[in-house]
């Protein structure tokens, strides 16, 4: 079994070893869990780039009716306006 050192900032460094065999390299990314006195490192494979042909109608909802590009770009605005709003004073 290896061991690591931490260093002041709070960084391990995973062997060498270690990162050849799961294929990390710098900007890999893990999932951290402490668990029972243990800390597991668990490799997070990225999510595939969607394009929004694959994910359009995705929130579509049976028997309602599509809105325009005029109303969706309308009802996107207003949205907008409400949350940038200046708060009320009570």
């Amino acid at each position: 079994m290896d061991t690591v050192t931490l260093s002041s900032k709070g960084q391990l460094v995973i062997p060498k070893a270690v990162r050849e065999h799961l294929g990390a390299r710098a900007g890999s990314v893990f999932a951290v869990r402490y668990a029972d006195g243990e800390i597991h490192l668990k490799p997070v494979e990225p999510a595939p780039p969607t394009t929004l042909d694959e994910v359009a109608g995705f929130l579509a909802r049976p028997g309602r009716k599509p809105l325009s590009q005029a109303q969706t770009r309308a009802a996107i605005q207003a949205k907008l306006k409400a949350r940038n709003a200046p708060a009320k004073a009570p």
